[in-house]
């Protein structure tokens, strides 16, 4: 059930002066997030096979964006369990409302992830955590330090990151776990071992938990009701505060593009790995890539060969240059 809200939620309308604001977020992001789309449709073979055999790249890359997860959900879980006077103090009775109503504890991907690459990478709990606190990258330093610093100033910016994080998983998301599952079943030789590290059974879900959502619905009830509820606070908001959510969700694409050219770089730093390329696969590869601009063609095929000397060419003279006149499109 959803919490009650302050007499101005369902019983009011939205100001018929302004879209909703899902509408506005897709709207002022709808060109980072296709970027965003390519960059990640084009690098997700990479972790299938042929070209991978193991879970490995995929977990390197679940382990980059697993810190943005934690945070914002570690902040909101800190609001919403504040007591109503330490909320009172806090944060505007307005906002601290529209968060707990927003609130959806089965939407949470914090255990998840953590569960994920406990199984994915063979560690305990205890040593995923520990590489979490200890992950490099000055890129998602600069994204999580932006956060913290916002996030204590405008609480209310976390609605951006549940819409942005929680809508990719409901949309593409699906289509993503399909690929990974497959490559799962067939090449990824996750052990009972490992999945019992993490505390799960040997089932869809083990090493792909987050991509899953509880109940029979597979989360499109979750989706649906959380629609809902971002309906119901809208009202709650003032347009500067609408604003600021905007503006968070372009930021938060701007970052994460900037984590994807930050795992580029970690990928192509590993040792090369053997690679076999049948016709099959080439064609597969390229339905993938077609969509994409020449550079992103040329950058993703140069990272599959995994050749460290033509990917400091990349790096230094075309794919991060449009990353970056891309991205500063975004500011």
């Amino acid at each position: 059930m959803a919490d009650s809200l302050p007499a101005s939620s369902r019983s009011r309308s939205v100001l018929v002066t302004s879209d909703p604001l899902p509408k506005r977020i897709a709207a002022a992001t709808r060109s980072a997030h296709t970027h965003l789309n390519h960059l990640l449709v084009a690098r997700l073979p990479l972790a299938l096979p042929p070209s991978a055999h193991s879970s490995e790249i995929y977990a390197i890359g679940l382990q980059r964006f697993a810190p943005v997860y934690l945070a914002f959900e570690a902040a909101w879980s800190e609001i919403v369990d504040l007591q109503p006077l330490e909320a009172s103090q806090a944060t505007d009775h307005r906002i601290f409302s529209a968060l707990k109503h927003l609130y959806m504890p089965e939407l949470m991907r914090t255990q998840s992830l953590r569960n994920d690459l406990s199984c994915l990478m063979q560690q305990s709990l205890v040593e995923v955590d520990d590489q979490l606190e200890r992950l490099g990258g000055q890129q998602l330093h600069l994204f999580l330090e932006r956060f913290d610093q916002v996030c204590a100033r405008k609480p209310h910016i976390l609605l951006a990151y549940a819409w942005v994080m929680y809508m990719a998983l409901f949309n593409g998301g699906r289509w993503i776990r399909a690929q990974l599952l497959e490559a799962r079943n067939s090449s990824w030789n996750l052990s009972p071992d490992a999945a019992s590290r993490g505390t799960l059974t040997v089932d869809q879900t083990q090493g792909l938990m987050f991509w899953h959502f509880p109940g029979v619905e597979d989360g499109e009830d979750l989706k649906n009701e959380f629609k809902a509820r971002l309906n119901d606070i809208e009202d709650l908001l003032d347009d500067e505060q609408k604003k600021d959510i905007i503006e968070e969700a372009r930021s938060i694409f701007k970052h994460c593009t900037l984590l994807v050219g930050e795992l580029d770089e970690i990928v192509a730093a590993r040792p090369p790995q053997p690679h076999t390329l049948s016709s099959t696969w080439s064609n597969s590869w390229m339905k993938h890539l077609l969509p994409l601009g020449i550079a992103d063609v040329v950058h993703a095929l140069l990272l599959w060969m995994g050749t460290s000397r033509w990917y400091a060419w990349i790096v230094k003279h075309g794919q991060h240059h449009d990353d970056a006149k891309n991205t500063d499109r975004m500011q």
